[in-house]
């Protein structure tokens, strides 16, 4: 097993949103000790039946060290643990609007030591809620968040003149830094797992914030080993194609051809089974035609997706095999895009298909963007998608509208109370609606378990989910226009501010941080830049 170190770091609440049956609630939010006492002057203490609720401040991966003092009868006693992501969820019962401890265990009965430590936990929280279940009085020193993180040092920076922007931005960095440890995974609280559709846009956020990091190789060989055909990654065939577009993307981010030609006999095995997908006359039997959740019930979005996603997954395959000295598959993978190019199928009206379809270049960008997504431009997104949305609007010449689904979308979120972004949202939740740090009361509307749907519905839903962060990559790729050519011995810079005044960045090449600055001067963009030694940059209006 390679090297991989984690850390831990305690952390003090910020505030305390709640407490019942409690004297001293206020001192658990200055740092007394780490390590139990006998004596230890104003302690928090909490009655039978009494409760206390602390807010963290953001969203942190990990779990929470109590510190005890000696308690009334020298006996351990029974408390419950509950994380949120939310206030609300923190005080939820198990299975109240979807709230689980699926995937990591977030509600928990355990037996506190009295004068000892008990530390326990490992999911996505903001807030957690201490409750004593016995009949004695618990007295704690000290209530620490115990935050697990990778260390990683982000390389890729971006700012630009609107601090919403930049908001948004760090939010994104930070829901990807959480999901980015040994593993890129979908969720830190649910889907604790290596969904390989899910990281494409992870992918390719992880290498412009932290440049070739081995999380990447080891998801793509984990997901690969435990796919034996005729299986899909993840059982789910746009998956297995996303699979081989991470190859390439990778590879022509890093040049690592070592590493692109031991998937070699996979990619080949992949490609003949795709190839049996497609029937003569252009139609295609790849059964489970799923492209995101919220697209799940629109047959014809599903359909123009998948077809988006094969011709993407076939030129992957013929790139990689021509990379790897194999032309076997040369002429058959043409053949195959030769006849789904014969079964056109007309736009749809779901932004997400029409986005896969730009990203495949079966749809024109600037058709997409006058028919499809300048039309009612901040409904029907998902956080999934939503970055090759922007990615189609930038590419049709409309920053300003991509610019605007970042503020007004991604931004919505934040208006919420949100640290880091969501498994899905959609801007109708926010009205009426309280920020997730509220305690609402009965029959009041809650953001985060009144709505969600198919697998994320309620408090199962997922406030920090890596598929979510296509603003960063968005920003270095489309705003600042630093793209890696060459295996990335080339960086190509072209910046399109749209309505911004100037923006600033690093990307992180292979020998080192490219710093770019961009602003506007007299109806032109003045761009100065510092280049690593050994990347050829070349500058394209």
């Amino acid at each position: 097993m390679e090297d991989y170190s984690e850390k831990r770091d305690y952390i003090l609440p910020e505030r305390v949103l709640a407490a019942a049956g409690t004297e001293g609630a206020d001192n658990l939010l200055r740092f007394r000790s780490d390590i139990a006492s006998f004596v230890c002057g104003d302690p928090c203490r909490i009655a039978p039946g009494g409760y206390v609720l602390l807010d963290f401040g953001r969203e942190y991966q990990g779990g929470v060290k109590l510190v005890a003092q000696d308690m009334m009868g020298k006996k351990n006693a029974r408390v419950r643990i509950r994380f949120g992501e939310s206030a609300m969820e923190c005080c939820s019962e198990p299975g109240h609007k979807g709230s689980t401890n699926d995937h990591s265990v977030r509600d928990e009965s355990l037996l506190l030591p009295w004068a000892g430590c008990l530390e326990y936990g490992m999911t996505g929280y903001r807030f957690i809620r201490i409750d004593n279940l016995d009949e004695v009085v618990i007295s704690l020193i000290q209530v620490l968040g115990v935050y697990v993180h990778s260390g990683k040092k982000m390389r890729g920076e971006f700012r630009c003149s609107d601090a919403r922007i930049n908001d948004v931005w760090k939010a994104s960095a930070r829901t990807l830094y959480l999901n980015n440890n040994r593993y890129i995974t979908d969720g830190i609280k649910r889907d604790r797992l290596v969904w390989i559709g899910d990281m494409h846009p992870e992918t390719i956020a992880v290498l412009r914030l932290f440049g070739d990091d081995p999380s990447i190789r080891r998801s793509l060989d984990f997901i690969r080993d435990l796919t034996d055909f005729p299986g899909w990654m993840n059982d789910i065939p746009a998956y297995s194609m996303w699979w081989l577009k991470i190859q390439l993307d990778l590879y022509r981010y890093t040049g690592d051809l070592g590493y692109l030609r031991r998937q070699r006999e996979y990619v080949r095995g992949l490609c003949a089974q795709l190839l049996g997908c497609v029937n003569e006359d252009g139609s295609d039997n790849i059964g489970y035609k799923f492209i995101d959740w919220p697209s799940s019930e629109d047959a014809e979005a599903q359909e123009y997706g998948i077809r988006a996603l094969l011709k993407v997954a076939f030129e992957s395959c013929r790139e990689i095999l021509d990379l790897c000295g194999d032309s076997e598959y040369a002429s058959a993978t043409e053949e195959a895009l030769a006849r789904l190019a014969l079964r056109s199928l007309p736009p749809p009206r779901n932004k997400q298909a029409a986005a896969l379809g730009v990203f495949a270049g079966v749809l024109d960008p600037v058709r997409a963007e006058r028919e499809i997504f300048s039309r009612n431009e901040l409904e029907g997104l998902s956080t999934f998608l939503c970055y090759y949305i922007l990615r189609a609007r930038a590419r049709a010449g409309n920053m300003r509208g991509a610019l605007g689904i970042v503020r007004n979308y991604y931004g919505g979120m934040l208006d919420l109370g949100a640290t880091t972004m969501w498994e899905d949202f959609d801007l109708s939740w926010k009205k009426g609606a309280k920020p997730i740090d509220s305690l609402l009361r009965e029959g009041e509307y809650d953001v985060h378990g009144d709505n969600g749907g198919y697998c994320y519905k309620g408090y199962r839903h997922s406030l920090c989910h890596g598929w979510a962060a296509g603003t960063v990559p968005f920003a270095s790729e489309f705003i600042l226009g630093m793209r890696p050519e060459e295996g990335g011995k080339k960086l190509v810079i072209s910046p399109d501010l749209g309505d911004l005044e100037w923006a600033e960045g690093k990307f992180p090449a292979q020998s080192g941080d490219l710093e770019l600055s961009c602003r506007k001067k007299c109806g032109k963009i003045e761009i100065e830049y510092q280049a690593p030694a050994g990347v050829e940059v070349v500058v394209r209006p």
